[in-house]
């Protein structure tokens, strides 16, 4: 299991095939497994010439698990994407974002300019913008409330008592899947994502109750693209094939 240190805390990272390297970045309370290698985007990536490095952010899957909020945020986070292609002498690479992992690539974009290929973010929506109703501020409170519970939540929605299964079943920590969800991701605003200079392809599920949908974050970017996937909620768009291969042909004709 191949780790690195950053900000004092050992992070788990994987890296799969040779060629053109793309991180995939999971969402709150899962892991880089769960999110992704369970659902087939490591072959599909690497039978079409990527190398694919999955990073487990900390509080998840096999990464260090802090129980402090002033441990997490979008800034921590990022830092630790950095601090991993740096680890790895990776000086460009591409990113694929779902969910929480949306919005630390989208701030990776603004914040490093110059180091990222083609993105695609996934499972997202207009709320990284700040436009209501699914900002960070609106929505992480709920997975917070839900994943603090001793039990399982059976009196919140279905998609809100998720996140406590998720967090106990493969993220591994509820205490810190709390910590996570109640630090700091504040949006970006329409103005700010002007300088992007790279290709972006949004995906949303129709049917999401947890960020919603995306095409005016896909508008605010100068080389957006929006893709929103029929009947799919929040989290079957990591199983969908159809979303899968978007990603990857996004990708292949955007280099």
């Amino acid at each position: 299991m191949p780790r690195f240190a950053n900000d004092g805390h050992s992070l788990h990272y994987e890296v799969h095939g040779e060629g053109r390297p793309v991180v995939l970045l999971h969402g709150i309370t899962v892991s880089f497994a769960g999110n992704y290698a369970a659902w087939g985007w490591i072959d599909a990536l690497v039978a079409r010439g990527f190398r694919v490095i999955g990073l487990d952010f900390r509080g998840h899957g096999g990464s260090d698990k802090p129980r402090d909020p002033a441990a997490y945020g979008t800034d921590a986070l990022a830092g630790d994407v950095l601090a991993l292609l740096d680890h790895l002498g990776i000086a460009h690479a591409s990113l694929i974002g779902y969910s929480l992992g949306s919005k630390i690539a989208l701030h990776l974009l603004r914040a490093a300019p110059g180091r990222w290929g083609p993105t695609v973010l996934i499972a997202t929506g207009d709320g990284l913008i700040g436009l209501p109703p699914f900002t960070s501020a609106e929505v992480l409170p709920r997975i917070a409330d839900a994943v603090g519970r001793a039990e399982f939540p059976a009196d919140l929605p279905s998609h809100q008592a998720a996140y406590w299964t998720f967090a106990t079943e493969v993220g591994g920590d509820r205490h810190a899947a709390v910590a996570a969800a109640r630090a700091s991701y504040p949006p970006c605003s329409p103005d700010a994502l002007a300088g992007i200079d790279v290709p972006v392809l949004v995906v949303s599920g129709e049917r999401d109750p947890v960020l919603g949908q995306g095409p005016r974050l896909a508008q605010a970017l100068p080389r957006g693209r929006y893709l929103e996937i029929a009947n799919a909620d929040h989290f079957e768009l990591a199983g969908r094939k159809a979303a899968r291969a978007a990603a990857v042909a996004f990708l292949e004709e955007s280099a």
